[in-house]
């Protein structure tokens, strides 16, 4: 087995040695400056064959082996956890398998890799520290730069790691719950000894539930609609994953655009390993978490890991004068991040042999019903059909030779009236809307914190109008403010309502250019609203909603989008997170349905209807297969609808899976003609004429809700790839689809439904 093993790793080396170095992470933020060595040699020296061949004086050990240097520290009906004080390592069995789950390889010793790596492997923490004076950052793992000190407590184990060098002392208590164990870090407890050493980054058990090379099984990963990471898929020459739970902070603005991906909605991932999985959730400090995952070959290890660190102090760049080397700050009020938590949930399934990815969402269901107060939305029992109508935009236009920016109509509400009218004399029954920019606070780029309709759009007569004929014909329309960025008025000014970067400055935020990725000039750059300034900007929504009788709402971005104000008042994204739920507490008392256009998991609890969630995921080159898993996870709780099917370039594939996902279909709908739009922030808004569109949307809901019949309000129990062409979904009600991509049909228990019959071939293609 070692000779075999000997050349399958030679051949991944091979493979990673012909990687430029830019295709691997650095291990510090300043190219020129000294850093302890990291824990991957990543795009270092050439390593040898020698290097990645097991070591055969290290005999291999089995898991009864290992468990007999181990002491029970604590256990429950469901699970145990067992602890080794001199190595510092812990063991959670799950009772109901006899499957153990180890917080690091008990063969580390004897894998593939350089002393190094095997370290890292051993390493119960991985922590980055900043020298602000130096604008430099350093790698620590444990076993290699700290010492460790675990002992046993009434409910678990409490470890207690001193990197001496960099004077910083991190303690982490283990704790047994009656389903799962929480890994926590009480930050004021951190001890920063040398003011110019601070902790900016840590990684909890980065190696929690490793995969050796001979096991088989997958990473489970939310990225977009949910991606899964086979172990040992070959591809060690591609990037390692990382991608950060609810997206970048955008208050630090890139100079050219950074690369873009689909959002991470849930701050979770899952092992899956035959008979057994893990549920991995990030249950405090979600918002500074980064999910990280990594295949045999990349890390020049023989094994493959998914673990989350946390960045819990905010870095930035900007450049002084003629330089074009930025320099790197930190955060200097301290830690914002008051605590992190992971917890890790056994996953098995008695009805199967195996589990799978729909096993981990029906976990991070459970979770979410029972940790978050996430309950079923009424709303989830029927097919939809989701419309979203943009109202007006700013565009510049000649004036007598002179340039002069104008409020310009998109869709009045008069014309929104006629689309739904249309829509349902042609057969929708249900149609959700989502209405942008329908106030002239909205439109002149202002914050809009209050429900009056413009008068551009019709005023408050064609609006009342519009709400009356959406009450009497089973519509709801929910009028929306996206107040993400904004101009002077109203109430908000730039100089005091601004967020402030951690380098000091205003953040402004800048549209970049398609094809060059640098700023765009022709737009001017929009101030980020402070996340100070949402409380008040919540309260008058809420008040002025109530009074104008409007019992629906969307709040855009707000949603979606987290991030960090780092001025005298900081406000961290962590901070700005729990003030949120807190303001959708508020706003859901006065305002009773709220719809979510994208909905990150602390939202959740408050949200009715969730729209434009994708079907896909950033397609990274080290995924294997794209799964609906955001989708599975909401299903029997929130109704979901897909992106626009009529801005997407495969319009019947789009469908087809949202059936497959049990989605319902979205539209995204305008009155003007596109060629208006030239100019404008609506430009990206071509494809939305609604002439072009009425009778395939209605078709669409229609072969929706027909492929669905039976599955709706009913939770997603299997989900089954069959082929390259065929999706087999069961409901827990017994209800089944199986959709085929290739035909363009779904069969309903055991009825073939077409495509064709609902929808012209022009648009299937």
């Amino acid at each position: 087995m070692h000779k075999k093993m000997k050349r399958l790793l030679a051949c991944i080396c091979c493979m990673a040695m012909m990687i430029p170095l830019c295709a691997f992470p650095a291990n510090s933020d300043d190219e020129g400056a000294a850093s302890d060595t990291s824990s991957s040699d990543d795009g270092g020296e050439a390593i040898s064959e020698d290097d990645y061949a097991m070591d055969e004086d290290e005999p291999l050990v089995t898991d009864e082996q290992a468990m007999a240097d181990m002491k029970l520290a604590v256990e429950n009906a469901n699970l145990a956890l067992y602890y080794n004080d001199k190595d510092i390592i812990t063991a959670l069995v799950d009772k109901n398998t006899g499957k153990i789950w180890w917080s690091n390889p008990i063969n580390a010793d004897a894998s593939a890799g350089k002393a190094a790596q095997k370290q890292e492997l051993r390493s119960g923490m991985t922590m980055i520290y900043a020298e602000p004076s130096k604008r430099r950052t350093t790698t620590n793992q444990s076993k290699m730069r700290s010492t460790a000190k675990m002992t046993a407590t009434s409910d678990g184990v409490s470890i207690v790691y001193d990197f001496s060098e960099a004077e910083i002392v991190i303690p982490v208590t283990y704790t047994l719950n009656d389903d799962y164990l929480s890994v926590n870090v009480d930050t004021s407890q951190i001890q920063e000894k040398n003011s110019d050493k601070i902790v900016t980054d840590i990684a909890l058990m980065s190696t929690f539930g490793a995969a050796e090379m001979e096991e088989e099984g997958y990473f489970v990963i939310p990225d977009g609609s949910g991606a899964l990471i086979n172990f040992n898929n070959n591809k060690a020459g591609y990037r390692v994953y990382q991608g950060k739970v609810y997206g970048n902070d955008i208050t630090a603005v890139k100079t050219t655009k950074p690369s873009t991906g689909r959002n991470i909605y849930l701050p979770m991932y899952g092992i899956v390993k035959g008979d057994s999985g893990l549920m991995v959730v990030a249950d405090k400090g979600d918002t500074c978490a980064t999910i990280n995952a990594y295949v045999a070959g990349q890390k020049n290890t023989s094994y493959n890991s998914c673990y989350f660190d946390f960045e819990i102090r905010t870095g930035d760049e900007f450049l002084m004068g003629g330089d074009s080397n930025p320099l790197r700050v930190f955060e200097k009020r301290g830690i914002l991040v008051p605590e992190i938590e992971v917890r890790y949930y056994p996953v098995s399934n008695s009805d199967k042999s195996q589990v799978d990815y729909v096993d981990i969402a029906n976990s991070y269901k459970n979770y979410l019903t029972t940790s978050m107060g996430v309950t079923k939305s009424d709303a989830d029992s029927e097919t939809a059909l989701y419309v979203d109508f943009y109202g007006g935009t700013m565009k510049t236009e000649p004036i007598l030779g002179f340039p002069v920016t104008l409020q310009h109509k998109t869709t009045a509400f008069e014309d929104a009236q006629t689309v739904l009218e249309e829509l349902k004399n042609e057969g929708v029954e249900n149609i959700v809307v989502q209405y942008n920019q329908w106030t002239t606070a909205d439109i002149k780029e202002k914050v809009a914190d209050k429900a009056k309709p413009a008068s551009l759009l019709g005023g408050k007569s064609d609006f009342n109008a519009l709400m009356d004929y959406a009450a009497a014909n089973n519509i709801d329309i929910y009028p929306a403010v996206d107040n993400l960025t904004f101009k002077s008025g109203g109430g908000y000014f730039t100089m005091t309502d601004t967020t402030i970067r951690v380098s000091n400055a205003y953040s402004r935020q800048i549209i970049y250019d398609l094809a060059h990725g640098v700023e765009n000039k022709y737009y001017d750059a929009m101030s980020l609203l402070s996340p100070r300034s949402y409380e008040k900007m919540f309260r008058n929504l809420a008040s002025s909603y109530s009074k104008a009788g409007i019992g629906n709402i969307c709040v855009g971005s707000a949603t979606t989008v987290i991030y960090g104000d780092y001025g005298k008042k900081s406000v961290s994204r962590e901070m700005f997170k729990n003030n949120l739920q807190g303001y959708m507490e508020n706003l859901k008392a006065s305002v009773p349905s709220i719809l979510a256009d994208g909905a990150n998991a602390y939202v959740l609890k408050y949200v009715d209807h969730i729209s434009d969630i994708p079907l896909n995921s950033s397609k990274y080159d080290v995924f294997d297969v794209e799964i609906p898993f955001y989708q599975i996870v909401m299903s029997g709780l929130k109704p979901v609808s897909t992106t626009a099917v009529n801005g997407d370039a495969q319009v019947a594939d789009l469908v087809l899976r949202a059936i497959a996902s049990g989605s319902n279909v979205h539209f995204d709908f305008i009155a003007e003609e596109a060629n208006e739009l030239k100019d404008t922030k609506y430009d990206n808004l071509y494809y939305a004429d609604y002439t072009y569109w009425v009778e395939d949307a209605a078709g669409c809901y229609k072969f929706v809700k027909d492929a669905l019949s039976g599955t709706q309000g009913s939770e997603i129990a299997e989900y089954n790839i069959l082929s390259e062409d065929e999706i087999e979904t069961v409901y827990a009600n017994g209800a089944k689809t199986v959709v085929n991509l290739k035909d363009k049909t779904v069969t309903n228990n055991g009825k073939v439904i077409s495509m064709y019959d609902y929808v012209g071939e022009e648009v299937i293609g």
